[in-house]
This record gives C-alpha cells, sequence and structure tokens, in this order.
C-alpha cells in the first residue's frame, strides 16, 4: 500500500483546487494538477471512505460540488455541481455518508442535506435550523450522534441530536453560551472525542471541553490565555462576508484574527491560525485536559486554513494573500513546525485537506 497522500487546497480566487502528494517519510511534496470547480471556492469535505470530496462555493448563485478522488493517485473528477440557497463556511460529512452538512455564515443557518438526493440532482435542504447568527462552523462527533455548530455573532455553540430516522434528523439538546466577545470559529475533538477544542477568532484563545459521549452536552474545562506574542493587539470584530466589502484594513490591522484549528493526531499537540500576523501557534495538552503555549511560527500571508497529515509529521499551510503553499515537518517531542519546502499555488487559498491512500 502507498503510504504517499495527497492534498487538496481550495482556491477561491483561481476558482480550482490544487492538488500535490506528499510522501512523509521522504519528506517531500510534489504538485500534482490543478482541478478547476468554481469561483469563490472554499470549505472542503472529505467523506470516510477517502473518495468522496464536497466543496461549497460562495458564488452568486452559492453552489456544493462533488467530486471523485482517487487517494491512490491524486486524481479527481467532478460528479456535479448544484445550486443552493445558501452560501456556507464550513461542511460537514457524518461517518455514514448519508448527510452532508453546510454552515452558512451570511444566512445564519445550519442546512442539512441527503446526500442521495443531491445525487439525484434535488438541492433542497432536508432540514435547515435558522437563526445560528454567522454560524461559522459544523463538526460530527466521531459516534455520528451528535452535531455541533459555532454561532460567532452569539458568542454561541449548538449541540444538535443525530437521527438518521427521524424526517428532521437534527434536534438542538443544548446551547452554551461563551462570555461575550468570544466569537467561536471552528473546532475539533481530541482523537478520542472525549475534548472538544473551539478557537475564538477574536482573541486566539481555546476553550476546551468535556464531552457526555451519550448525552453529547458539553462541560466547560479550561480556556487558555491569549498568545503572548499577540498581547499587544487588541480583540478583533465580526467581519462581513468575504464576498461582500470589508472594514478599513487600517483599523484591522492591530485586531487579532484568528482562523483554523486542528489536532495533531496522537492528541498531544493543538495548533491555530491567525490572519492579521501570519502566523501558526501551538498549544501543548497536558495531562488534565489543559492546554499551555508551546510557541509559534510564521507561515504563509493570512493562513485561513492549514492541515496535519495522519501520521503527525507533516503540515501544510496556506494563505489567502500568499501564492504559495507551504510544508512543515513537525518535531514530536516539542511539536514546533519547522518549514521543509514552498511549493507554487493558487489564488486565494483558504483550505487544506489531506488525504490517506488506501483503505
Amino acid at each position: 500500500m502507498s503510504k504517499t497522500l495527497t492534498v487538496i487546497v481550495s482556491n477561491s480566487i483561481s476558482a480550482d483546487l490544487s492538488v500535490y502528494r506528499l510522501d512523509p517519510d521522504a519528506p517531500s511534496m510534489q504538485a500534482a494538477g490543478r482541478h478547476p470547480l468554481g469561483p469563490q471556492l472554499m470549505p472542503l469535505a472529505i467523506a470516510s471512505d477517502r473518495s468522496t470530496l464536497f466543496a461549497a462555493l460562495r458564488s452568486t448563485p452559492p453552489a456544493i460540488a462533488r467530486c471523485r478522488l482517487d487517494p491512490g493517485t491524486g486524481q479527481l473528477a467532478t460528479d456535479y455541481r448544484l445550486d443552493v440557497g445558501a452560501g456556507h463556511v464550513s461542511l460537514a460529512i457524518d461517518r455514514a455518508g448519508r448527510f452532508l452538512f453546510g454552515a452558512s455564515y451570511g444566512s445564519h443557518q445550519l442546512v442539512v442535506h441527503a446526500i442521495a438526493r443531491l445525487d439525484e440532482g434535488d438541492a433542497s435542504p432536508l432540514q435547515t435550523l435558522e437563526g445560528i447568527r454567522n454560524a461559522h462552523a459544523v463538526l460530527v462527533s466521531p459516534d455520528d450522534r451528535h452535531v455541533y455548530v459555532t454561532s460567532l455573532g452569539s458568542d454561541a455553540l449548538l449541540c444538535c441530536s443525530l437521527d438518521a430516522e427521524r424526517e428532521a434528523p437534527l434536534e438542538i439538546v443544548d446551547t452554551l453560551a461563551f462570555d461575550k466577545g468570544f466569537g467561536p470559529r471552528h473546532m475539533r475533538f481530541s482523537p478520542d472525542g472525549a475534548w472538544l477544542h473551539v478557537l475564538s477568532e477574536f482573541r486566539a484563545t481555546v476553550a476546551v471541553f468535556r464531552r457526555d459521549p451519550r448525552t453529547g452536552r458539553l462541560s466547560r474545562h479550561h480556556v487558555t490565555t491569549r498568545p503572548p506574542e499577540l498581547a499587544a493587539m487588541r480583540d478583533g470584530q465580526a467581519r462581513p462576508p468575504a464576498t461582500e466589502p470589508q472594514p478599513d484594513p487600517a483599523t484591522l490591522a492591530g485586531a487579532i484574527w484568528a482562523a483554523d484549528l486542528q489536532v495533531r493526531p496522537d492528541g498531544r499537540f493543538v495548533y491555530l491560525s491567525e490572519r492579521t500576523t501570519s502566523r501558526l501557534f501551538v498549544l501543548r495538552v497536558e495531562a488534565d485536559g489543559t492546554l499551555a503555549h508551546a510557541g509559534a511560527v510564521s507561515t504563509e500571508t493570512q493562513p485561513r486554513g492549514f492541515a496535519i497529515d495522519p501520521g503527525g509529521r507533516c503540515l501544510v499551510a496556506c494563505g489567502e494573500h500568499s501564492p504559495q503553499v507551504s510544508l512543515y515537518l513537525i518535531d514530536a517531542a516539542s511539536g514546533l513546525p519547522a518549514l521543509h519546502s514552498r511549493h507554487p499555488g493558487g489564488q486565494g487559498a483558504n483550505w487544506v485537506e489531506i488525504v490517506a491512500s488506501g483503505a
């Protein structure tokens, strides 16, 4: 079985996917082509079969595209592209491959699509949860029993039960409130699913929750302090959707603007990106589940997305204002990424997925 991985980067301005082949053992990363999909191409989601990719296009009208991936070669083929009613900033697929969930920042919704209906050309939602102000990320629990969505505008996190037998598969079972101005954005589970980490876009801090696997409910455990490298900066603020006019850059120059969050597969380190300073920050996971600052490195300009390979040895980062994609090697003990190589990429790079080969 090949150990070579496929790296896929979403490019909103170039309107395509950059594909690379990554060999963590060498280590090396080689370009493997570009796959056109359409303008404002942003979040991606990979199904558990490793051969199905969904992409959201925040175009006018917004759309969802499905592609087939050959994880052995990295080749992509588009199955279809369907117009939808709301543009999505985050996508998730349950592990059974039944549902595609989309968080809509501009429409303040969590949308549920039945994948079987999408495959038949029917893009009408199976269910829509309304009033989730600036919904920003959606995540399915490892056991497929619960779905979580962040509300950046309301400083809230919703927990929903997931039941495929219900006509409306999602039911809200709990809503957690953060302190005002936290700005919950992306979130990730620990490898065992016992912990949920939630990133603050406005403070670059991380809230840690314990998760009850039976009920899906979360209990607060810990919130990190601001990274020392950002001590002189002020809290960020909610911004218009990327497709709309933005505030004066001068007013945003000193404001925190955190973006993505990842957990190393062994669960020992948590990583976040911050776009104003173009840095990646590393947090060490302590024995009690709290997080401690472990360092920071510079990366591509305005890093909206990055990913870590399944072995936890490589990190790939892109920047919305950089034509390059960076490969880092992660030190096993310290967790710090060291730049290994940079590779030509697309314009408006914003999302990274790394897909393992084989079954």
